[in-house]
């Protein structure tokens, strides 16, 4: 578990998740009295290699996780003021810093990028960590230990969501969800592992109203490698293996609904290219004022949602 996954309950994103990919129409429905367009450059998408809407990441060397790294490092300094002291932060060569960690580097762990198509830059990531291969924190840790049947049937955490805040409130994050459920499918894993805070009751009640999620334990477990006094719960979203009446409802209670709604969403399309000023990840003053006031960080660990 870790503390960027706090960076996602404050970012309000809830669990889209859906097929489809490619086409451009613009219906310019009505909304509170203003025209959007629906989004729809993601319906009908056909192929998981075509990186122009996510890109997805297998390889623990590729560069571009240095961009990820480097955004989760400026979302957590912007929201929870971040120190580069933090045993979690790293420095690269050219004088900016990226925060990660020893599961991003594990062979069961992919990575979903969406990058601002205007500029190039990553605005929002996801990873998932597979149960089978990696030992998850709720489990180094002793929060919660997954069942035999769980892993048997395929089982990936959902972990360290990151959005810039221009993309928050866009698609960024479904289409993050949609292509990591579809991405698992094909691999035969069937369950996705997620802890969510046990305060953040409209998510609970969002997971438990609209998807078959269901949870793991019966009340709320003490993270406290995370940080002091913080409790979550354990959930599992359970897919169904392929040709089950499970899979199917899945798909027609929560995947193709999620993908349509996500087309009445601000498209991350729409998002203007950053500035060379927006793109500065921190400024030097800034860590004196910061190391000053002796900020309170919270420990690294993992968690999901």
């Amino acid at each position: 578990m870790s503390f960027i996954s706090l960076l996602s309950r404050r970012a309000g994103s809830r669990l889209p998740l859906g097929r489809f990919s490619s086409a451009s129409v613009d219906l310019s429905p009505r909304i509170s009295g203003s025209q959007r367009p629906i989004s729809t450059h993601h319906l009908f998408k056909n192929s998981l290699s075509d990186k122009s809407v996510v890109e997805i990441i297998e390889d623990s060397s590729d560069s571009t996780l240095n961009d990820v790294y480097r955004l989760r490092f400026k979302v957590a300094r912007k929201i929870m003021h971040l120190p580069r002291s933090h045993p979690a932060v790293i420095e690269f060569e050219d004088g900016s810093y990226g925060v990660k960690d020893e599961l991003d580097s594990d062979v069961g762990t992919v990575h979903f990028v969406v990058r601002n198509p205007n500029d190039g830059n990553v605005i929002a990531s996801i990873r998932t960590v597979d149960a089978n291969t990696s030992k998850l924190d709720m489990e180094k840790f002793g929060w919660h230990h997954l069942s035999d049947e769980i892993k048997s049937e395929g089982a990936v955490e959902w972990c360290r969501l990151c959005a810039s805040p221009d993309a928050r409130g866009t698609t960024a994050a479904p289409m993050l969800y949609i292509q990591s459920v579809r991405y698992h499918q094909e691999k035969g894993n069937n369950n996705f592992i997620y802890m969510v805070d046990q305060k953040a009751k409209k998510l609970l009640n969002y997971y438990s109203k609209w998807t078959p999620s269901v949870q793991l334990t019966k009340d709320p477990v003490r993270c406290d490698e995370f940080e002091p006094g913080r409790k979550s719960w354990v959930l599992a979203m359970q897919m169904g293996s392929p040709g089950s009446l499970q899979r199917a409802k899945f798909q027609a209670n929560v995947y193709y609904p999620a993908i349509i709604g996500s087309c009445f969403m601000k498209s991350y399309r729409d998002l203007p290219a950053m500035s060379k000023e927006d793109e500065k990840v921190v400024l030097p003053h800034d860590e004196i004022i910061l190391e000053a006031k002796n900020v309170e960080v919270v420990s690294e660990t993992k968690v999901a949602a």
